[in-house]
């Protein structure tokens, strides 16, 4: 279903990395939002009234936001969407992040109100009607809002945006607090219990947890988070797809937003070769990674002597002696400067961010490996920190 959506509403849709095809999905999505979301609120809000229940009430305020949710996702997704500019030069992409912070504040302020309403319920209880039609309705919003949960989530994933995604899971979230009232409704005609006022209170309390939590995810990204795999590997293939590059290291990806990347990275090459062919191989695999991936990419090339004796049997001690070092990823930029007393092997050194193991222990154990092939060899390390 949701690729006949997608084919039927969305043009070029095939196309879903490129920012206006993305801007298409999001349109479609908070469309669908919007209409769904106003006719169930406003269906939810007077039927809740009428027979006296604070939790339908509530489920129908939560409607309200998911409503404003989306309207909100659309425009950040136009403002998003605007050229860079004097003032923002990486553009304005990061603008959905901040949109997805306004939805959780509208979130939280909605559940928090909902909850003194629900509070004061369970304290002064009044009686709840009961209603087969509304049990009906409720039965049918179920499914009506399930199915366009699963379907926004599955757009979110797909064009890989978050407002998108976090707008599904609290449509979501908004299904499991219905069947609770569904559930409520039925214990209350079967079983004499009123539970209207506590319902209110559970379902209050899920839409504060479902702001809490879209706060959090929205965080992440503004604070830097590191890159997929998915796309890691994929810079990868193409960078190392030119026989000219030896190895690449020092990869660095910075967000400015969906469709807004930037890349650093350095590649090795060997030093024998031809730095102005070599120059052309950089630029070409520049302008692969801005038309494949969309990524803007800045490439630092680092000469490799090859053939240097001394330099193919240190590859092989540092390689194993970092396999039993916790927390050291990799090494690169090995070099080896020989001198009138001794001879410096110089390599900068990958560690994770948070590793339990010093500095100097990591020191003293390539060292220790190091000096076993010679006395005369001296360790200098730079230390790195993987931002993948």
């Amino acid at each position: 279903m949701k690729e006949f959506l997608w084919k039927k509403f969305v043009k070029d849709y095939e196309n879903y990395k490129d920012p206006e095809v993305r801007a298409r999905y999001t349109k479609l999505t908070g469309t669908l939002g919007i209409i769904v979301n106003s006719v169930l609120c406003v269906i939810k809000i007077i039927l809740g009234f009428a027979i006296n229940s604070i939790a339908i009430v509530a489920d129908g305020f939560h409607d309200l936001a998911d409503s404003l949710a989306a309207c909100i996702t659309l425009i950040a997704s136009r403002i998003a969407r605007m050229p860079a500019d004097k003032n923002h030069p990486y553009g304005h992409a990061r603008v959905e992040y901040l949109a997805s912070l306004l939805v959780s504040a509208i979130v939280l302020i909605v559940g928090y109100q909902l909850l003194r309403t629900s509070i004061e319920k369970c304290i002064h209880p009044e009686p709840t009607a009961f209603s087969w039609l509304m049990v009906a309705f409720m039965v049918f919003a179920i499914l009506l809002k399930g199915s366009q949960a699963l379907f926004t989530i599955a757009t979110g994933k797909h064009i890989n945006s978050l407002p998108v995604i976090a707008a599904g899971t609290d449509n979501r979230n908004d299904v499991i607090t219905s069947i609770i009232i569904v559930i409520g409704m039925l214990l209350n005609k079967f079983a004499g219990l009123d539970l209207d006022g506590y319902l209110g209170c559970l379902v209050s309390l899920f839409i504060l947890f479902t702001g809490i939590n879209l706060i959090r995810e929205t965080i992440s990204p503004l604070l830097g988070e590191p890159p997929d795999r998915e796309t890691v590997d994929e810079m990868h293939a193409i960078i190392m797809a030119h026989p000219e590059v030896i190895g690449v290291h020092d990869l660095v990806i910075y967000n400015y937003g969906p469709g807004r990347i930037f890349a650093s990275f350095h590649a090795e090459v060997d030093s024998r070769g031809d730095i102005l062919e070599i120059h052309n191989v950089i630029d070409r695999i520049e302008n692969e990674l801005a038309e494949k991936m969309n990524i803007n990419a800045a490439c630092h090339m680092d000469p490799i002597v090859v053939n240097d004796p001394t330099r193919i049997l240190m590859q092989d001690v540092i390689a194993k002696a970092i396999m039993d070092i916790d927390g050291v990823e990799s090494y690169h930029d090995l070099r080896v400067v020989p001198g009138k007393t001794h001879t410096n092997i110089i390599f900068d050194l990958v560690f994770t961010p948070g590793t339990k193991t010093t500095k100097d222990e990591i020191f003293s154990r390539l060292e220790e490996a190091v000096k076993r092939e010679g006395e005369h060899f001296e360790v200098v390390i730079n230390y790195d920190q993987s931002f993948i």
